[in-house]
């Protein structure tokens, strides 16, 4: 049995809080965030101006605690919280996070004394957590911090998994650019499905274009003296709002295929194979001369997709592997493959012609061939 972990990430705007919750916020939690780094770094702390919980809680949960860098001079700790939860009448036994799905709220304390914060939960917030219980999982800790005018709250799930015993099929991942998509076979000795994933383009590539548009708006504005007008500030606005409009469509489109890719995992009880070479997919994008802003579109949140993927397949005991599988080597001869137009691949030697994306699941395939003659 081993232990995987899954986390939501709540964020809220401090506009919505009252002027002294917002005061407390900042106050306690940059407070406990500095204490933290102190903590991380080896140095014997007390919360004076503080609750002196969190200094107990940086030692009671300091086994769980990920450091992204324990050596870096400022530790992403932040403030550490126990955590409780009530589905019926679950007693509320005053813990820094209680997340009461009887009124689907959040109440953070020991932020300002004797009351807590209260925060509504949305529809999508409750069905995650819901989702997390009913699979075992046991809320762990918290983690609290504010970072540009907005409170996060992390709440970690635990759950002891076994891992599954893999059956003969495997599933094929090949990173490409959300340009090209991300490219899955469902192999058995034999390829029984594939696809292509990828998001919609037109709407990537509107959004682009209406923002180098009011950029190039923006800039000639600045130059002429007039970007903090009411028309440059509006402008500013709707930059940034467009740009939030792009984050976030790609954001919610890697959360939902990473899902959707570790259901068929499990379904098939499948060991998964991923391909992720994205500086080759980067290099691609820059052979075709797009422009630079757009390319980078076409880049963000692979290394999200890729963590979250890894993520998950952890907490549903899915074994998985990365695997180099090149898209530019013949599968059948070894030979170096000429690209034709259309992304299309022809090997001059022994005449093999496939989608480059169908390359990486040939050599997959090979390699399944090759190991099951193994004795």
């Amino acid at each position: 049995m081993t232990k995987s972990h899954r986390t939501l990430l709540i964020k809220r705007p401090l506009r919505i809080f009252t002027t002294e919750e917002r005061g407390a916020l900042v106050r306690v939690l940059n407070r406990a965030d500095a204490l933290g780094n102190l903590w991380a770094r080896g140095f014997e702390i007390w919360s004076i101006d503080i609750d002196s919980r969190f200094a107990y809680e940086f030692d009671y949960f300091k086994n769980e605690l990920r450091l992204i860098n324990a050596k870096k001079w400022l530790a992403k700790v932040h403030a550490i919280f126990n955590v409780g939860v009530r589905l019926t009448n679950e007693r509320d036994m005053g813990q820094g996070v209680f997340i009461d799905l009887t009124e689907n709220i959040l109440r953070l304390r020991w932020v300002i004394k004797r009351r807590a914060i209260i925060i509504s939960l949305t529809p999508s917030e409750v069905g995650y957590i819901r989702d997390r219980l009913n699979e075992s999982g046991k809320p762990k800790l918290a983690r609290a911090w504010v970072d540009d005018g907005h409170l996060y709250i992390a709440i970690t799930f635990e759950r002891e998994v076994e891992p599954i015993k893999p059956s003969n099929y495997r599933l094929v991942i090949d990173v490409n650019s959300w340009r090209h998509g991300i490219a899955w076979a469902l192999v058995d000795g034999k390829i029984s499905s594939m696809g292509r994933e990828r998001p919609n383009l037109g709407y990537i590539e509107t959004l682009y274009n209406h923002v180098t548009m009011l950029e190039h708006k923006y800039g000639t504005l600045r130059r002429l003296g007039f970007h903090k007008t009411p028309y440059g500030r509006k402008l500013w606005r709707e930059i940034k709002a467009t740009r939030c409009r792009l984050y976030a469509y790609l954001r919610d489109y890697t959360q939902k295929l990473v899902h959707k890719l570790a259901q068929k995992a499990l379904k098939y009880g499948a060991m998964v194979i991923i391909d992720d070479v994205l500086e080759e997919s980067r290099r691609e994008l820059m052979e075709e001369k797009l422009p630079n802003g757009l390319a980078k579109a076409y880049m963000l949140y692979l290394r999200r997709f890729i963590y979250l993927l890894t993520n998950q397949l952890a907490w549903y005991g899915v074994p998985y592997e990365f695997k180099r599988l090149p898209s530019t080597k013949c599968p059948v001869c070894g030979n170096e493959l000429t690209q034709l137009p259309g992304r299309v691949m022809q090997c001059p030697k022994c005449g093999l012609k496939a989608n480059r994306d169908e390359i990486p699941i040939k050599w997959a395939l090979l390699h399944q061939r090759i190991g099951s003659r193994q004795p």
